[in-house]
């Protein structure tokens, strides 16, 4: 029975967003922790001082090209990451930006109907405004992963 080895790391933020992002599928490091494939990295995020931004994911190795014999040198490694989990969160966070900023249209189209039943629409269009502004939130998040809006 294999166990699986957990290795916590600390990354730059640039590092850490294209590794949630899918966009580095690699990792060149020191090979002092005998990395295997099927091992997991916790990736802690520092920010631009170095300090931990309490963001972090895990990233499962999927090979590991040792030092040596491959021209790298001895002691060095670049380890293969699969990271698969986030981009099915990132491609949520779309699918329900759309349906939001779609109830939101609907909600301002209801907004006559609303008052000529008697009622005010002052609700409705506080809820539209919030709605609005976790569209743009979710906009914005996801800008930074290159997803089209």
């Amino acid at each position: 029975m294999s166990t699986v080895t957990f290795h916590e790391l600390k990354i730059p933020s640039a590092n850490f967003t294209d590794i949630l992002a899918g966009r580095k599928t690699h990792q060149l490091c020191l090979n002092h922790r005998q990395y295997s494939v099927g091992d997991v990295l916790i990736l802690r995020e520092l920010d631009e001082n170095g300090e931990e931004t309490a963001q972090e994911m895990n990233s499962l190795i999927t090979h590991v090209e040792y030092g040596n014999a491959t021209g790298l040198e001895d002691g060095w490694c670049v380890l293969s990451l699969a990271n698969t989990t986030p981009l099915l969160g990132i491609r949520l966070i779309g699918y329900l930006r759309d349906r939001l900023k779609e109830h939101c249209d609907y909600t301002e189209a209801a907004y006559q109907i609303i008052r000529k039943a008697g009622s005010t629409d002052t609700q409705a269009k506080r809820t539209v405004q919030a709605g609005r502004c976790w569209v743009d939130e979710a906009n914005h998040f996801l800008k930074k992963f290159s997803v089209g809006q």
